[in-house]
């Protein structure tokens, strides 16, 4: 305690910012130096367990307000609201309105409610200093045509419902400066169609996996000519994702997506040099260049994904690192062989001669066709510095004998070192 006495209430403060609001007030009893200083904390973090009972809510409810009438802080820089089943509009309105007047710069609310939907007030639409609004579950976002958000660069809506089609229009075009948006559509809640043309943005994020009664109508249409980052995974087999093809400063891609014109969507990646994908397609009939593509991690559970590897192997001259896995949806699927026979590549791709020097393959199983395209990378990979092959962690009879015969393949590459191990079952979960 002596020690922390020593430091300045700039850095005590930042301290009592990473802390649940409610532990930050118990500090006051701490000592004559701390009896305001919790009324400094330029970040507020209010949670409401979901099991508390509806008074439990009446005295956090309390709690809340009178926090927040006794702050003092000369700018809040966070709100963070965290709500169990009994908020409501007119509870997070008064809160809003509070964060408001004290110049809240993020603002973050998730919530729920087991009677009404919850709505914002009309002020945070036109109010010019926030710059982060990460949203989730329960509200309802019902868009004035005045909205106005100039300051705005990040806006998560994770599970949140537009009123219409036109409030998702309103919200985005109401943000000059939007620079990362992330939205998630999984709960079936946003509108089916949904418009994204931002000029400023640079970072995108879009979550669909909601299946049941789809729409043929649905559809997500892109226009982000700075984008830089993008990472979609859409399972609603629509197949109706459109992108920009004049998106020239994409650097990084992670796709997951039942398409049904991969075509067009591939067009959209030619400045990339990081792609992640995991597409489920016919096979892509014509050559689509990707000459920065350094990095390709591809999903080995998909429909004809040796023939989608073909095609990139093809495609990218300059490709450094190759990784086959199995994304999230797919950690469970077992298949001891691949169905069909795989074909090698009518010439040896440029990016095996003369660039490839790293390669992967998690959750490999040994079987023939694997053990084909294996062989084939290794016997033409003049640059390779490390393989890897990692097995699945199930007791497995022929495992000596898959890492044994993976030594011995024969290496174009006289400096590349072979690696093998068992997948870890905890990597099974990540994504």
């Amino acid at each position: 305690m002596d020690m922390m006495s020593t430091l300045s209430d700039d850095l005590l403060l930042k301290i009592l910012s990473s802390l649940p609001t409610k532990d930050v007030v118990s500090t006051m009893l701490l000592s004559k130096r701390w009896k305001f200083l919790w009324t400094m904390v330029p970040t507020l973090d209010f949670q409401n367990d979901f099991e508390s009972s509806k008074d439990d809510y009446a005295k956090f409810r309390q709690h809340v307000y009178l926090f927040m009438v006794l702050h003092k802080s000369p700018v809040l820089e966070t709100l963070k609201l965290r709500l169990g089943w009994h908020s409501t509009t007119d509870d997070i309105t008064t809160w809003i309105k509070i964060a408001v007047a004290r110049r809240v710069r993020k603002l973050k609310i998730h919530c729920y409610s087991d009677d009404d939907d919850i709505f914002l007030p009309s002020c945070l639409y036109t109010y010019n200093n926030l710059e982060v609004l990460k949203l989730g579950n329960s509200i309802v976002l019902d868009v004035p045509e005045d909205v106005r958000l100039p300051s705005l660069k990040t806006l998560h809506l994770l599970c949140v419902e537009f009123r219409n089609e036109e409030s998702a229009r309103r919200l985005l075009s109401g943000c000059p400066l939007l620079e990362e948006f992330v939205l998630d559509k999984s709960e079936n809640v946003s509108p089916p169609c949904f418009y994204l043309e931002v000029p400023s943005l640079q970072r995108l994020s879009i979550l669909d996996t909601y299946r049941e009664g789809n729409d043929s109508d649905v559809k997500v249409v892109i226009k982000t000519p700075s984008l830089r980052y993008l990472n979609v995974v859409d399972k609603c087999d629509s197949g109706l994702l459109f992108l920009s093809e004049n998106m020239p400063d994409m650097v990084v891609a992670n796709v997951s997506v039942v398409y049904k014109n991969p075509e067009m969507l591939m067009r959209s990646f030619t400045s990339v040099k990081r792609l992640s994908l995991c597409l489920t397609t016919s096979v892509i009939q014509h050559r689509v260049e990707f000459n920065l593509l350094v990095h390709l991690e591809l999903c080995s559970s998909v429909e004809k994904w040796c023939e989608l590897l073909n095609w990139m192997l093809e495609s990218s001259p300059k490709l450094k690192v190759l990784k086959l896995n199995k994304c999230k949806p797919h950690r469970f699927v077992y298949a001891k062989h691949i169905e069909y026979p795989w074909g090698k590549p009518s010439s040896v791709p440029e990016c095996l001669l003369f660039h490839l020097n790293t390669f992967e393959w998690n959750f490999y199983n040994g079987c023939r066709e694997e053990k084909k395209m294996v062989a084939y990378i290794l016997r033409h990979a003049k640059r390779l510095k490390s393989a890897k092959i990692s097995l699945w962690d199930l007791d497995c009879e022929d495992e000596p004998h898959i890492f044994t015969e993976w030594r011995s393949f024969h290496r174009a590459s006289k400096l590349c070192q072979l690696l093998s191990e068992r997948e870890p079952r905890s990597n099974w979960y990540e994504s």
